[in-house]
């Protein structure tokens, strides 16, 4: 257990993370980012990077919709212009998943980006604002949205998160990657819960996020520096773990082993019904091996692409015996 300090978390981002430090340069490709040092390095995403990893859960769930929107056309189901039109069906069946996921992902998004505004105000004020459903826009109807934020309001509040940081772009030399970290805060850890009919009023410790102990009974409390990643899918994905330890190891690389979180979380965010789950990522220097291993193997297969550029399947000269 230690004694946080914000503004000397802050202050170490500021030093080695300085605004034009990196860069996005997205394109059709991709997410690439731009390292502003030495050579100037661009560097594909850390989701990039990890490409290796397909999703079976997705590959399905497009399957089966697909065989949804056909079966709803065989029993008559959805209308379409000429109804012995099969291609027509064929062209719908095909499409229906990636639009369900693309609306998926634009919800999430907007989930993301007032998250980042609700945050950013904090952090520049030092006040937790008072209302966080008055930063969605009037013009914002989807109910998902005020779930998603209802949900983040319910998780600082019961969690006692503070934000750090949010939205920061890290980068790796080591792994010739980069990205951007939802958010960096500290979260309340209770150590003894103390006599529960106390109201855990009368604290002493060092400092407003120092270790904590009640006078009037045995409660005790610290604070943990936590590298959290927000998600509104409905489902967390192996590959979110790999992603995030990528993140933290990134992070503290080039903070320096002081400034190392303690605690790695993945909080998602309901878009139904206003509520949130926690999962805590475990042995997390052995999950960044683990995708120390997944980015090596990606780059193994654009090595392999480039020796077949063209279709040329010779890719080395074949040995006289």
């Amino acid at each position: 257990m230690k004694n946080w300090n914000i503004k000397e978390i802050q202050n170490r981002i500021d030093e080695v993370l300085p605004a034009g430090r990196v860069v996005p340069r997205h394109n059709k490709d991709g997410h690439f980012y731009e390292i502003c040092e030495n050579e100037h390095p661009i560097y594909p995403s850390v989701t990039g990077k990890l490409q290796v990893l397909k999703d079976p859960g997705l590959m399905n769930y497009k399957m089966n919709r697909a065989i949804e929107s056909l079966r709803n056309f065989m029993f008559g189901l959805i209308n379409l212009p000429d109804m012995g039109d099969i291609d027509k069906a064929c062209e719908i069946a095909g499409r229906v998943s990636q639009d369900i996921l693309e609306d998926a992902g634009d919800i999430g998004t907007r989930i993301h980006d007032l998250r980042e505004k609700i945050f950013a105000e904090w952090i520049k004020t030092g006040v937790k604002p008072v209302d966080f459903l008055s930063f969605i826009p009037p013009e914002e109807v989807d109910i998902r949205v005020t779930s998603g934020i209802r949900a983040l309001r319910k998780f600082v509040d019961e969690r006692d998160y503070i934000p750090v940081a949010c939205e920061l772009l890290v980068y790796s030399h080591e792994y010739k990657t980069a990205g951007t970290l939802d958010d960096l805060g500290l979260m309340k850890k209770v150590d003894r819960v103390g006599d529960p009919t106390c109201d855990h009023k009368n604290l002493i410790g060092e400092s407003q996020y120092s270790i904590s102990r009640c006078i009037n009974c045995d409660y005790k409390h610290h604070y943990e520096f936590v590298l959290m990643d927000i998600k509104t899918s409905n489902q967390l994905k192996d590959h979110y773990f790999f992603q995030v330890s990528v993140y933290w190891r990134m992070f503290w690389k080039l903070m320096g082993a002081k400034f190392k979180p303690e605690k790695c979380i993945i909080v998602q965010l309901s878009k139904e019904n206003g509520n949130y789950k926690i999962e805590e990522l475990k042995e997390l220097a052995k999950l960044a091996q683990y995708s120390n291993h997944m980015i090596k193997t990606n780059e193994g297969i654009d090595f392999i692409k480039v020796l077949r550029k063209d279709n040329q399947r010779v890719v080395a000269p074949l040995m006289k015996l």
